[in-house]
């Protein structure tokens, strides 16, 4: 549908206005000013007044192209009246008039008219009530024959109007030469931008997704610090790759960038965004126990995936009663596939039940397997 059914938006509102209230109210529905509702010979009604139309701050720049000039935004601000049956506007049946009319803005609350001139509206119109003091109303209907009427403000946003202005496109560039002796071949865009990495936090055996712009069908690899993936699954803004358990990527925070295959060869690589790849504890085993004054020492062994090198900071804790008994640093292996975690004479631990944190490069598992520290 074209968007020059648009610049009737306005009348369009307020026809939607009229039409559903007096639809839902059985009641007559006047679009006017004031004064000419009430010197009317109609019936009891309801009279809608726009007695304003801003520009939306919120979505003034907001293009509906990217690139492209912004169109008008509006919210438009009415004044709901009701008469009665002589046509004054401060009577019990005025004010149940008036009540009517409000439930039913209430009940409508958002408005998707299918109209042409409002059918290309990107949002549902919302319907808010406004402040309505007598200054206002005061101003409002002012004049010699007019007077003071009970009425209800309330406002409509946002109304799209899209002015006759044709758009600025241009064919992409892809090359820089003439015919038959191109030069330097040109990308289309200025490379991927990752803008960020769902989930942020990870296990192995995990599939991430980097969204961002420029990320799709070119993007043939996600680097994770010294590791590179394929990817494995892409769409418009997004690429996928699964964690795979190998032992060349250490848990702990790493960058992630996604990467496209230039013409020449080489390897263009977009923005930084970092994301933490997390130990993963699958169970605890308990060694051998030695009293000492009813205290015991002896040793913990946990298996699982990215337990951390032997140059990682790996750390065990051994948690209860709502702290920290004991923190005790521990040494990976090349597989990083178990930990052996000591408790040494010197800082014995008092029987009882312990859950195991285990932190690798600041990295904290998920899972904190629970021991039973007694001999």
């Amino acid at each position: 549908m074209s968007l020059a059914a648009t610049q009737e938006a306005i009348g369009a509102v307020s026809e939607a206005l009229r039409s559903q209230i007096s639809l839902r109210t059985s009641l007559l529905v006047t679009v006017s000013r004031p004064d000419l509702a009430a010197n009317s010979d109609e019936e009891p009604k309801l009279n809608l007044f726009l007695f304003q139309a801003d520009f939306d701050p919120y979505l003034k720049n907001q293009s509906l192209d990217e690139g492209q000039p912004a169109p008008l935004w509006l919210t438009l601000r009415y004044l709901l009246t009701a008469y009665d049956q002589g046509h004054d506007s401060d009577s019990v049946a005025a004010h149940r008039l008036l009540a009517r009319g409000m439930a039913c803005l209430r009940e409508l609350n958002f408005l998707r008219p299918s109209v042409p001139a409002l059918a290309d509206n990107p949002e549902p119109l919302k319907l808010t009530f406004d402040p309505c003091d007598v200054d206002l109303l005061s101003k409002i209907m002012q004049g010699t024959d007019e007077k003071y009427r009970l009425s209800v403000a309330f406002q409509v946003r946002p109304v799209l109007i899209v002015p006759d202005v044709l758009p600025e496109y241009a064919p992409p560039v892809l090359s820089v030469g003439p015919p038959g002796a191109e030069g330097v071949a040109v990308l289309p865009t200025m490379g991927p931008l990752l803008e960020r990495v769902v989930p942020a936090r990870f296990e192995v055996d995990s599939v991430i997704e980097l969204q961002g712009a420029g990320l799709g069908g070119s993007i043939e690899q996600v680097n994770i610090g010294p590791l590179a993936l394929p990817v494995i699954a892409a769409r418009e803004g997004a690429v996928q790759v699964r964690i795979p358990a190998v032992p060349a990527l250490s848990a702990g925070m790493h960058p992630v960038t996604a990467a496209q295959r230039l013409p020449s060869g080489r390897w263009f690589a977009s923005n930084p965004q970092f994301a933490t790849l997390l130990p993963q504890v699958v169970s605890a085993s308990l060694g051998a126990l030695t009293n000492n004054a009813g205290r015991l020492f002896g040793d913990v062994t946990l298996t699982g995936q990215r337990l951390g090198g032997p140059d990682d900071s790996i750390f065990v804790a051994f948690y209860r009663d709502g702290a920290v008994a004991l923190n005790v640093e521990v040494t990976g292996s090349v597989a990083q596939t178990a930990l052996l975690a000591s408790v040494d004479s010197l800082h014995p631990l008092p029987p009882g039940e312990y859950y195991l944190i285990v932190r690798v490069n600041g990295a904290q598992a998920v899972v904190t397997p629970r021991v039973e520290w007694v001999l």
